[in-house]
């Protein structure tokens, strides 16, 4: 019993150490909220191949759930929601990287965010209880 004990206080005080640590080093071209009022954000630059494609936050969710885009494609999320949102990328691994994070998002604002490389990206608005979680596939 002593040593279930042992190792159940281990495991928990893993998962707070993992939980409360940020990767080392941050994206160097961090994209940033794009207000429907001025203010000082720089959107990320558009997409070479100039797709795009919009997610609308409404009723706290992300409509559509599942987004399939190609490589190159901005994805731009506008909070059409009477509340203030986020929208954060959920790395699926301890050692891969956060990729986008948006500031929070007034009602109006929108956020950008270009995919360059193939995968599978959740994401989620950590300011909902719930988790409630998106996806976006890039072929």
């Amino acid at each position: 019993m002593r040593k279930v004990s042992i190792l159940l206080i281990l495991v928990i005080c893993m998962a707070i150490i993992c939980g409360c640590t940020m990767p080392a080093t941050t994206p160097a071209a961090q994209p940033t909220a794009v207000p429907a009022a001025p203010a000082a954000v720089q959107p990320a630059a558009p997409a070479a191949s100039g797709e795009t494609a919009e997610i609308s936050i409404i009723a706290s969710a992300f409509d559509p759930a599942i987004l399939n885009i190609n490589r190159g494609t901005t994805v731009i999320w506008t909070n059409d929601d009477r509340i203030n949102h986020r929208v954060e990328h959920l790395p699926e691994l301890p050692s891969d990287r956060l990729l986008f994070r948006s500031e929070s998002l007034s009602p109006g604002q929108s956020f950008r965010y270009t995919f360059t490389q193939a995968g599978r990206y959740k994401y989620s608005d950590p300011q909902q209880a719930g988790g409630r979680t998106a996806l976006i596939i890039v072929t």
